[in-house]
């Protein structure tokens, strides 16, 4: 070989180098990529395949990984060494960073501290819960995000998850979650906080559990398993959805809207209208028009028909609850929520707690928007239960102002109406009676 092939040799091995080291940038042991690296082999763009010295292709995690590596937000990628390492930790900042950039948010590396951006919006979309995920509000004077610096576990994995599905996934989707949770021989040894969360990702096959039925939340995840979970939270035919056991009494599903008959809505002319039955005109029936409040008596129509169906019974020997959520009138919003408060923790683990209209909420806890029924479970037994207490309002869509709220409790006979504009206030006796089935 003559001395021009071998300069002509070591240049083209120079520029290879050079330009692949050029695609890596590194900010505290975090790193982005513009192409992955490890070997790869091209057929088509559709076969292209991924290449790691590290990663066998009967690894369990391989279609995973070369699912994740194909997809264009480049969400993970491997060393500049060309090794993927499968078994290393994740730290929850970079776990962090995985579920914000999946969810489809564009956000650029912190100034200081690469993650802070990322942190940020987990925080603003409800993803970190600063009141509850006490490891990751943990600062030292040094440093104020040693918290997130740390390896995360799986059960703080599908507690981030978990909440990150609330905005791509419908409540029917949702199995029952007693049930789900009687499948993790574990259970109770995850932190009342997490369980819920852990439960959501354990059904819908996000996260799965271990050959000896344990979820093991304390173990630490690992790049190999992050791969799987991202894998299965962007895209449900990966997921590993466990079957539930055939049992005799399967838990009910809320009765169809169409069995219960309910009055078509009606246009009175001049403005009125007649929904559910009851016959709304905004001459009399709204209180203030600056704002558009309800006046509580005719809210009180609205709630006596969502009392008509609402029913208290057990399944299997637990609590449980079924309902309607009627209509209401052009530009109003229902604020409904029932509160249940128990003696001793539920059968996840969670103290007293509350289910309502709120989109906001998580999905177990969502009721149907108007118009649709629901069967609910209190998760509890009926010993188990203290208080149950209805409380209503009626907002106006445009400025959410309602005219009073109503507080009805089914353990102590009260109804009790608080009204804010035409001074119907008061307590009253109440028969409960007629709503429970136990």
């Amino acid at each position: 070989m003559n001395i021009l092939s071998k300069k002509r040799i070591k240049f083209i091995v120079f520029y290879i180098i050079l330009s692949f080291s050029l695609q890596y940038s590194f900010l505290d042991g975090a790193f982005t990529s513009n192409v992955f690296p490890g070997n790869i082999s091209t057929v088509t763009a559709a076969e292209e395949i991924f290449q790691f010295p590290d990663v066998s292709n009967s690894a369990w995690y391989f279609d995973d990984l070369q699912y994740i590596l194909k997809d264009p937000r480049h969400i993970f990628a491997g060393y500049p060494d060309g090794t993927f390492r499968p078994n290393d930790t994740l730290t929850a900042d970079m776990y962090i960073k995985l579920i914000v950039t999946v969810m489809g948010h564009d956000v650029g590396n912190g100034q200081e501290y690469w993650a802070s951006t990322y942190i940020d919006k987990a925080i603003e979309e409800g993803y970190v819960v600063l009141s509850e995920d006490y490891l990751f509000s943990y600062k030292t004077k040094e440093d104020p995000y040693a918290g997130y610096k740390r390896p995360i576990s799986r059960a703080d994995m599908a507690l981030i998850a978990g909440r990150a599905l609330g905005s791509v996934t419908d409540s029917q989707d949702y199995r029952d979650a007693v049930a789900i949770s009687g499948l993790i021989k574990d259970y109770h040894d995850i932190p009342p906080y997490q369980k819920w969360n852990v439960v959501k990702c354990y059904d819908l096959g996000i996260l799965t559990g271990f050959p000896d039925g344990e979820f093991k939340p304390d173990n630490i995840l690992t790049r190999a398993e992050a791969v799987a979970v991202i894998r299965r939270l962007i895209d449900p035919s990966a997921r590993k959805k466990v079957d539930l056991p055939v049992v005799a009494n399967p838990t009910p599903s809320p009765i169809p809207v169409s069995a219960l008959n309910r009055p078509a809505k009606k246009d009175l002319g001049d403005g009125m209208v007649e929904v559910e039955g009851v016959k709304f005109d905004p001459k009399e029936d709204i209180v203030d028009s600056s704002n558009g409040a309800m006046g509580i008596l005719k809210a009180e129509e609205f709630i006596g028909v969502a009392l008509e169906y609402l029913t208290f019974y057990e399944h299997e020997g637990k609590a449980r609850v079924k309902g309607y959520i009627p209509e209401l009138p052009e530009g109003y919003e229902w604020l409904f929520a029932l509160h249940c408060e128990i003696d001793g923790p539920d059968d996840r683990g969670l103290s007293s707690g509350t289910i309502s209209t709120n989109p906001q909420v998580v999905p177990e806890k969502r009721l149907p928007k108007p118009g649709n029924t629901f069967d609910i479970p209190l998760y509890t037994d009926k010993g188990n239960i203290e208080t149950l207490v209805l409380i209503c309002e009626i907002e106006s869509s445009s400025s959410t102002v309602s005219g009073g709220y109503f507080w009805i409790s089914f353990t102590e006979d009260k109804y009790c109406v608080d009204d804010n504009y035409g001074g119907h206030d008061g307590g009253y006796p109440f028969e409960s009676g007629g709503f429970f089935e136990w």
